[in-house]
């Protein structure tokens, strides 16, 4: 299979935008217009860059040099490079920033070998500058360097093609695209326009996603493979009964919920009611959550295609353990898993990485064989403390956008999307 990853240049590569940089410290005039001009979307890069070739001061040596006081890049880039040139896999720059500087840079990285593809500056005399767009496209004609025109060009020649990026002029390619690495802004569009991408804060992630092999998956329980709400509701109304208060609707109940029955119940008890109201809760849980507990939609499928496909799957849920062994036993999937480590097995409840730590233990599992699966932010703090990838799945408990703001490696749209993540291999 022919592969392609076509990686963005500024603030993606490069420590930081170098087109930016230069412009903010050789330019006169009203640079600060053109630049809120272009964030608006009131025009796209040509436009600004004719504005800027008008107020832009300094000849090529004196850019030079500033480039060259200024030439980071990503420290894992170079190694990410060599790994796919080893694999077969091509690289390839598109840039909506400057040929000069980029050529510059690379050099000095000792990695001119790499194609790239970038707006063209000319020096003039007297410090004039013309800028032209060779690689533009003819759609919108917005963008200097059409990016999303280069993974149109190269379908023909590779298999899949891969971007990676950060930026606004990234968005239309992140579109096009077979799979997205996405930072900064443009991992806020792709979660907006459910366009599949892994959030990556340098390319040593990237660089393990290429060599991720999974092995195993471990879920969160409540929430992300069953749901028990009706059960749960029971026992808390069993507790607010029994100190004579008036509980919330049904309706509320994924407000209060928190992250384990303690931080719950202390929401409406005192210290020493919370100590009094947890027994009482789960006497009431134990007598009815067997008949109010639930696959959600399509997760019973999943775990069997799962574990016929030789992945190894456990549970790390805040639920009591012995509740949530009960419940994958009376839904008929308890041989499914390896590991069941629940609430009251380990010292410590999520967020604190216990319970994943057990399960891989149980499992016979490294940390980078494995996934954590989960529906809340405590689960994205869980799994990133256990040194897990984690990809999380907005079942209701938070939102999209929520969930997001936690960074997870991945952000699934359902969780039959599980099923062809595991089958499909990067490299």
């Amino acid at each position: 299979m022919k592969q392609l990853i076509l990686c963005d240049f500024d603030a993606t590569i490069s420590v930081r935008d170098m087109g930016y940089v230069l412009v903010n410290h050789f330019t006169s005039g009203n640079w600060e217009a053109i630049d809120r001009d272009f964030r608006e979307g009131k025009i796209g890069s040509k436009e600004a860059y004719s504005r800027i070739e008008k107020i832009l001061q300094g000849d090529e040596s004196t850019l030079l040099r500033f480039v060259q006081e200024h030439p980071n890049i990503d420290p894992t880039f170079p190694v990410f490079y060599q790994y796919c040139r080893d694999k077969g896999m091509d690289v390839k720059i598109v840039s909506d920033g400057l040929d000069f500087y980029i050529k510059k840079i690379l050099e000095i990285h000792h990695l001119s070998e790499i194609p790239f593809y970038a707006n063209c500056i000319r020096f003039q005399e007297g410090e004039r500058i013309d800028i032209s767009f060779p690689h533009s496209g003819e759609e919108c004609g917005l963008c200097g360097t059409c990016k999303k025109r280069f993974i149109q060009i190269h379908r023909k020649e590779y298999d899949s093609i891969f971007f990676v990026g950060n930026g606004l002029s990234d968005r239309c390619a992140a579109q096009e695209a077979d799979f997205v690495f996405a930072k900064d802004s443009l991992y806020t569009f792709c979660i907006d326009h459910d366009i599949p991408c892994h959030f990556f804060k340098d390319f040593q992630e990237i660089l393990n996603d290429l060599k991720k092999q999974i092995r195993g998956i471990i879920f969160d329980l409540d929430g992300t493979l069953i749901e028990s709400y009706e059960a749960i509701y029971l026992g808390l109304k069993e507790c607010f009964q029994y100190f004579c208060k008036e509980i919330f609707p049904f309706r509320d109940l994924k407000i209060y919920l928190k992250a384990d029955l303690e931080a719950t119940l202390s929401q409406f008890f005192s210290p020493e009611e919370v100590l009094k109201a947890i027994p009482i809760m789960r006497k009431k849980y134990e007598e009815v959550y067997l008949h109010k507990t639930h696959f959600l939609n399509g997760a019973q499928e999943v775990l069997r295609r799962l574990r016929l496909d030789g992945i190894l799957l456990g549970i790390a849920s805040n639920k009591f353990g012995r509740f949530s062994r009960g419940a994958l036993l009376h839904l008929g999937v308890s041989d499914y898993f390896k590991s069941v480590i629940g609430a009251g097995d380990v010292p410590r409840n999520k967020p604190f990485p216990d319970m994943i730590h057990a399960a891989l233990k149980e499992m016979d599992l490294l940390p980078e064989e494995a996934i954590f699966v989960g529906d809340t932010l405590t689960d994205i703090e869980t799994g990133k403390q256990a040194g897990l990838d984690v990809y999380a799945l907005p079942t209701g408990f938070h939102s999209k956008k929520e969930l997001a703001q936690g960074k997870p490696r991945r952000l699934l749209r359902n969780l039959q999307e599980l099923g062809r993540i595991i089958n499909h291999s990067f490299s």
